[in-house]
Formats: structure tokens, C-alpha cells, sequence
């Protein structure tokens, strides 16, 4: 059979080279190896060239191009930067445990403050850490006007108190005199750029608020004499070739204090593949699966941590929070039926209506009947047609 199909339309040889792709995609190789987008392209234009020499026109050129289809779904999942485990509670809580012990200018202690404001705001790496230590990332636009630090700097954070007054000297501040911090990504991927952000104190859980570890970033600042227009994520350092100096947070001091964390926590060996799941941009993927977590819409989840697409999709994972979550869901009565009680509380309808519900906490009522209703129909209807 011609492998080019050259007795049919260009359509049909389009179709046949995106099965091909997919088929690779699928591992369906000789050495039964699944194949990068790179490689796929590559045979891709092999086999185009084969239509060229038959003097065919190119697969490419057909009115629906399934061939680019598949190959920018294979580009997209493999430019994810998911596949980046999100920083779990045993993590967290593990961290506050030891936070006490670090000093407040140590790469640990910054590391914490950044990882748990994180979990709120979601940020990109780019958007607080560096790449070298001793290095500033700029931006490099032509008509970029004002700072040029790509990350967070400090008239980028701004503290309000209860009255919704801005308090604009942050030295001195304790956390009871700040109600909400708000915080201006002045840089984005998405060139929305300057969006300001509120983040409020918590006030239950105070050792994970965003609003103190916001306050402790700015504090730690200020003692280490960072410039105006310099970035926050800083520590002071105690060895290496830049013991004594102040030092910027970067990327990989991120990555490898989290694979050192989940090492901990989850007692893995040192060379187990899994850790490199963790980087700094689980930060992203954590606040992206809290929010989930919690029944948050998509367009909420969307609007909090800066998306403009849905592509934050691509950030959730099946954690055992989602697997619990599943498992509740699906737990129901051996006879299908909710468990009612003796008792009522008062509640209020969508409408303002108020209305009476049944409340979990009383006596279960005794059930006179096995089945539903319905389920009596379905057999009595199922017996006639018998």
C-alpha cells in the first residue's frame, strides 16, 4: 500500500501522519520507547519530505492540520512545569516545628517565610528569587519605566490596618497594628503587570499567616540593609565562598531545601527520583491545589493567583487530599438513603427564605423502609416487562 495515500486528498494524509504521531507519542516504537516532541517533529519532517519527492503536496498545507494539533499538545505537556509535587501539610507543620530553631537572617528562616506567603500568592520564582546569589535579575524591555528588579521589591509590598489606612513604615510594625498586606506584582508572564493584590491576616492559624511571614520578609530586609530597588528574598549567609554576605534566594537553594524537606518528612533515600518533584515552583502548584482543595471555582482559582487562561488546570494534581476527598463523596448508606435525625436547625434559603434543615448531631431516626421509592417502581416495573 503507497504510504503516502497519494490517491486520496490532502486531508486524509494529514489525518494518517497525526495517528503516526500519536502512535509514537503512545511509545509504539521499535525499542517500545516513548518519544519527545523534538524527535516526533523530526520524523514528522521526514515524512513530509517523502510527499515532497512524490511531488505531493505537503500534509501540512490540509484545510484542518491535525498533525500541529497533536505536536502542540506534546509541546505543552512536556514545557509544563508541573509535574512538580505541591508542598504538602506534613511539610508545612514539619517546618514550623523547626522554624524556632533557625536564626531570622538564615537561608532557612527566609525560605519559610517565602514558602508560606507563598502558599497564598502563588508566585513564580522569577517573581522573588534569583538565579545566582550574588546576581539581579532585570527586566529587559526597552520601554520599561521605573525599577528595573524583576522580582519583588520593597515599595511592592504595602501593610493597611483595620481602618484600611495604608501604614507606610514598616520598621517598627508588629503584627496586631496590621490587618492586610497588599502586594503589586509590578512584572508579570502575562504583561498584566503592577495588578495589586490584599492577602488578610490570619487570625486561627497565626503561625501560618501570610500577613506575619509578609512582615518578617520586610523586617529581615531592613535589617540586612537591602537597597530600595533590590529584591526582598534575601538571607545573610554563614559559609561557602559567601559567608559574612548578604545573599539573594535563589531557584536551586529553593529546590534543594524542599527535596530536603520532603526527604525528611516522608523518610526517602537521598537519590529517590520522586524528590525531584519538589522546585520552586511547587510554591505555584501548592497555592493552585490549596484553593482546589478547598471548592474553590475555577474562576477564583484563576483571578487570586494571576491566570488568564485555564491553563492552571494543568497545575492540579491527584494529591491524597483529592483521594480523600473522592472517597467522602462516595460514601453513602447501605440503602442509598441520607441519615436523617429528631432534630432541626434553622438556616436560610438561597431565596432569604428562612427554612428548616435536618441537623447531623441528633438521635437517627429508624428507618421503616429498605429501599427507596423509586427503587419499589423500577422492580415492579422490571416484573410486568418480565
Amino acid at each position: 500500500m503507497d504510504p503516502c495515500l497519494a490517491q486520496e486528498d490532502i486531508q486524509a494524509r494529514n489525518y494518517l501522519l497525526a495517528c503516526y504521531a500519536v502512535s509514537l507519542i503512545r511509545g509504539e516504537t521499535i525499542l517500545r520507547r516513548n518519544i519527545r516532541h523534538a524527535t516526533i517533529k523530526n520524523y514528522l519532517s521526514t515524512a513530509c519530505n517523502l510527499h515532497r519527492d512524490r511531488q505531493l503536496p505537503s500534509p501540512y498545507q490540509a484545510p484542518k492540520d491535525y498533525i500541529n494539533i497533536v505536536l502542540k499538545a506534546v509541546k505543552k505537556y512536556e514545557d509544563q512545569v508541573d509535574r512538580r509535587d505541591m508542598i504538602y501539610d506534613a511539610m508545612i507543620h514539619h517546618l514550623e516545628q523547626v522554624r524556632p530553631t533557625h536564626h531570622e537572617d538564615s537561608l532557612e528562616a527566609a525560605l519559610i517565610d517565602w514558602v508560606y506567603l507563598g502558599r497564598f500568592c502563588g508566585y513564580r520564582s522569577i517573581e522573588w528569587c534569583q538565579q545566582n546569589q550574588q546576581e539581579v535579575h532585570h527586566i529587559d524591555h526597552p520601554n520599561w519605566k521605573g525599577p528595573t528588579a524583576y522580582a519583588f521589591i520593597m515599595e511592592d509590598f504595602l501593610f493597611f490596618d483595620a481602618a484600611k489606612c495604608p501604614l507606610r513604615t514598616p520598621a517598627g510594625l508588629t503584627l496586631s497594628e496590621v490587618c492586610y498586606v497588599r502586594i503589586r506584582y509590578r512584572k508579570q508572564k502575562n504583561n498584566n503587570n503592577g495588578e495589586l493584590i490584599p492577602y488578610f491576616k490570619d487570625v486561627d492559624n497565626p503561625e501560618f499567616c501570610p500577613v506575619h511571614a509578609a512582615l518578617r520578609i520586610i523586617h529581615r530586609a531592613i535589617r540586612l540593609k537591602v537597597p530600595a530597588e533590590d529584591p526582598l528574598a534575601v538571607f545573610h549567609s554563614t559559609k561557602g565562598v559567601y559567608k559574612g554576605k548578604r545573599c539573594y534566594v535563589t531557584a536551586k537553594l529553593t529546590a534543594t531545601f524542599l527535596r530536603n524537606l520532603a526527604q525528611k518528612v516522608f523518610k526517602l533515600k537521598p537519590d529517590d527520583p520522586s524528590l525531584s518533584r519538589w522546585s520552586a515552583h511547587s510554591i505555584r502548584v501548592t497555592a493552585a491545589n490549596l484553593l482546589h482543595r478547598q471548592g474553590f471555582a475555577d474562576t477564583y482559582i484563576q483571578m487570586r493567583l494571576r491566570w488568564k487562561s485555564d491553563s492552571f488546570l494543568g497545575y492540579l494534581r491527584n494529591t491524597m487530599y483529592t483521594a480523600a476527598a473522592h472517597t467522602k463523596a462516595l460514601n453513602i448508606s447501605e440503602n442509598n438513603l441520607p441519615v436523617l435525625t429528631e432534630e432541626h436547625d434553622k438556616s436560610v434559603s438561597p431565596s432569604g427564605m428562612p427554612v428548616c434543615i435536618n441537623s447531623p448531631s441528633g438521635i437517627p431516626l429508624t428507618r421503616l423502609r429498605g429501599n427507596e421509592e423509586i427503587e419499589d417502581v423500577m422492580n415492579a416495573t422490571t416484573a410486568g416487562a418480565a
